[in-house]
């Protein structure tokens, strides 16, 4: 059985194999931080067009084009 086994030591092996699920983890990671910041970022869009009439002509877009992308699900972009 022992001639199945490579020359490295086992700990080594497993380390290596985790490298792919420690990437995926990280992206996942990354991820959700950027959707966090997206909502983050679109709440403040829609308290910022709430505050005043005029805001909206402020950022050089209309009211209803302001109020459908503050509304887009945080996992779109």
């Amino acid at each position: 059985m022992t001639h199945y086994l490579s020359s490295q030591p086992a700990a080594a092996a497993a380390g290596r194999r985790n490298v792919p699920g420690r990437a995926f983890v990280a992206g996942a990671a990354e991820m959700v931080r950027i959707w966090l910041e997206r909502r983050r970022q679109r709440q403040e869009l829609l308290n910022y067009i709430t505050d005043g009439h005029r805001a909206v002509t402020d950022l050089g877009v209309s009211r209803s084009a302001a109020r459908d992308w503050a509304e887009r699900p945080f996992w779109r972009d």
